[in-house]
């Protein structure tokens, strides 16, 4: 089973996955491409694949991408060789902007998609802001992305609320459960 998760930039999609992750030792992450520079702390191959932007154009020309997207001027994507072999018993979780989740749910219909929401936008802004990593300008950029984003929950078929981080892990944990044994 593929599942994407997505939402607004600093709604922690990293955190609810990474914390899913912990508790499930049947799901695993797909790790896209991306062009970005590194945050501190991430590792190439564990976090993303960073690549030139050189690299992701000729990635994109062979076609190897199941889907990719521009976000906030970098480009970021998931190679079809990281999905292609998926099991039906085998969970991986994808943690992409709406772009690419609707780009799977239509090359894998059986995706299952669930997108995060902030409690309220205020909080956005403030998780956003206690990074650390990020301009004031471009926060701003994130969050107006993130009120546009908002419009495309309805095109998932789950929304969770990632208000307390236990709650909203065990919200997703249950979806995938549930849309699991509902497939076999």
């Amino acid at each position: 089973m593929i599942v994407v998760i997505s939402g607004p930039s600093g709604v922690g999609k990293g955190t609810v996955v990474d914390d899913l992750l912990r508790r499930n030792h049947d799901m695993h992450r797909s790790i896209s491409a991306t062009t970005r520079a590194p945050r501190p702390g991430e590792i190439d191959g564990t976090d993303y694949h960073f690549v030139t932007p050189e690299q992701f154009s000729i990635w994109v020309d062979n076609g190897l991408f199941a889907e990719y997207a521009v976000v906030r001027d970098n480009q970021y994507g998931t190679l079809k060789s990281s999905l292609n072999a998926v099991e039906p018993s085998e969970i991986v979780v994808l943690t992409i902007d709406i772009q690419g989740g609707l780009q799977i749910k239509r090359l894998f219909p059986d995706s299952l998609l669930i997108f995060l929401k902030p409690p309220d936008f205020r909080e956005l802004e403030r998780r956003l802001s206690s990074r650390g990593s990020e301009a004031a300008c471009e926060i701003a950029g994130r969050l107006e992305l993130g009120r546009h984003e908002m419009a495309f929950a309805k095109d998932y078929d789950y929304m969770v609320t990632n208000d307390r981080l236990e709650r909203a892990v065990g919200i997703v944990d249950a979806i995938i459960r549930r849309v699991l044994r509902g497939q076999e």
